[in-house]
């Protein structure tokens, strides 16, 4: 016959709630009480069922995923993609259902914010944090609901993932240097967005260590137009360009090749390495040497950080940066030798 938890109750002379809180490791309970409630819970082999627990903590069983960016940019490329592969296995694997979602334009959470806690939907939210504002931050402080950051926020310090920019950038311009360019141009995304910083830091510290003076940089927001304007005005006003990073990949890449071919540029003559690394890199000609992130990796540790979050808060904030990888082919120069 299966117990229920008032029935554990009776047999351990406690009232429900007295068992819950031992279930669920709350605090205040004596060594003595605690002890008799394991020894018959392990005993009659006892599993509170899910739904009980969930109701015991008041706690629903979901996470969410809020993007800042409306669906179609979201899930046209890979990015967000792999991040929702790694967070969706994470999640399934520790017994939550997830909530996506994104916004209809970009930076426009409060809505998606306000429709989450109102309804008191999930246990917890991993966030995009580059379009997070002070108006979206006081929600959450306010709702008082654990969240977890996708990359830093310029505006405030909190639990985190991320990726090292710098570094990653770091790799990829040591290598082209190596490779013998000496006027690399620079295309980055907004330049508002903290990752962009990192990564244009990490193309100008490494260009002036490695003796390299010569530098050329642009921005674009994420849209072929744009990016074909800024890195047409890029070529117009460096014409000594001899090779080309770019801080993000994606639509950067394939309309970047649209403006090479147009100027009649063609690689490894001039040089080319792209911080994101795609399967499809490997079937172009020639090969894109990219940096490659761990995105699936980066969902994954940031519902780690948030189920700890949700457990117990720390009494500081986590950061977590994860590494990325150099991934060789042949765009930068490199010999035809590779695979």
């Amino acid at each position: 016959m299966k117990l229920n938890i008032q029935q554990i109750a009776e047999l351990a002379q406690v009232s429900k709630g007295t068992v819950s809180k031992v279930l669920n490791g709350h605090k205040g309970i004596s060594p003595a009480t605690r002890g008799r409630i394991l020894t018959l819970v392990k005993e009659l082999d006892y599993h509170p069922a899910a739904s009980a627990r969930a109701l015991a903590l008041q706690r629903t069983g979901a996470l969410g995923f809020l993007i800042p960016h409306e669906a179609e940019a979201s899930f046209s490329g890979q990015y967000w993609s792999s991040i929702l592969a790694g967070i969706s296995h994470q999640a399934a694997a520790a017994g939550y259902n997830l909530m996506v979602l994104t916004t209809a334009k970009d930076g426009d959470i409060q809505g998606a914010l306000r429709q989450i806690l109102n309804h008191s939907s999930v246990d917890g939210l991993i966030i995009g944090s580059e379009l997070l504002d002070k108006e979206g931050l006081a929600t959450l402080v306010a709702d008082q609901i654990p969240f977890v950051l996708l990359g830093q926020n310029p505006e405030f310090k909190h639990h985190c993932v991320d990726i090292d920019n710098f570094q990653g950038t770091k790799r990829m311009i040591e290598h082209m240097v190596k490779q013998g360019y000496r006027r690399i141009g620079a295309l980055f995304g907004p330049q508002e967005y903290p990752y962009v910083q990192e990564r244009i830091r990490g193309y100008r510290e490494t260009l002036a260590l490695n003796g390299v003076t010569w530098t050329a940089e642009a921005h674009s927001v994420y849209a072929s137009v744009p990016i074909r304007k800024a890195l047409e005005e890029l070529l117009k006003r460096a014409p000594q360009m001899d090779a080309l990073f770019l801080g993000s990949g994606g639509d950067f890449l394939f309309d970047t090749f649209h403006v090479l071919k147009e100027q009649g540029r063609s690689l490894p003559e001039f040089g080319l390495g792209v911080f994101d690394d795609y399967s499809f890199w490997d079937i172009l000609t020639p090969r894109i040497t990219a940096i490659a992130q761990p995105l699936i990796l980066t969902g994954q540790t940031a519902v780690d950080l948030l189920l700890s979050l949700i457990r117990e808060t720390p009494k500081t904030n986590q950061f977590l940066q994860l590494d990325t990888t150099l991934v060789v082919r042949e765009s930068c120069g490199e010999a035809l030798t590779h695979g």
